[in-house]
């Protein structure tokens, strides 16, 4: 999402091959489409994953999600720079356009998980993703099952850092 907004931001000043106007028309359908594909895509996703979900044993070890996303993205640094310069790029090259569509992209990742959070506070169930392989949410293959909670352990606080 962030990658999206900063290559928007930096096709706009310069003129770009599409030009102001054309660009962010282009810029706004491509937003519209990243938003669906976005959501659509990533809501069958968690939903199949909530789906098959089980219960998680008392012995399991569950990683905070605010841990994940500090690994995520001290293991994928370097793909986050070649993203950004890459939209940036692009927003150069054709204006707001492609960048817009990134960002809709994003957006749309973020309203599906939003919409698990709403499923989690209905169902009183947190979902985790599984710790054991050591490749979690590296690539989509290798996510590890979900397993459920019950919402007292989202006030848990971490014991040990990895």
């Amino acid at each position: 999402m962030w990658i999206g907004a900063v290559g928007a931001l930096a096709g706009l000043p310069i003129p770009s091959l599409t030009g102001l106007g054309r660009g962010a028309l282009i810029g706004a359908a491509l937003f519209v489409v990243g938003l669906a594909v976005g959501l659509l895509q990533r809501r069958r996703w968690f939903a199949a994953r909530a789906a098959a979900a089980t219960k998680a044993a008392f012995a399991v070890t569950l990683e905070p999600p605010h841990e994940t996303r500090q690994r995520l993205a001290r293991g994928h640094a370097l793909w986050l720079l070649i993203g950004i310069s890459a939209t940036a790029a692009l927003g150069v090259l054709a204006g707001p356009a492609a960048a817009l569509g990134v960002l809709g992209y994003g957006l749309g990742v973020q309203a599906a998980v939003l919409r698990l959070a709403r499923w989690e506070r209905r169902e009183e169930k947190l979902l985790w993703a599984r710790t054991d392989d050591g490749r979690l949410f590296g690539r989509r293959a290798s996510v590890g099952d979900f397993v459920t909670t019950g919402p007292a352990a989202g006030q848990v606080r971490t014991v040990v850092h990895g």
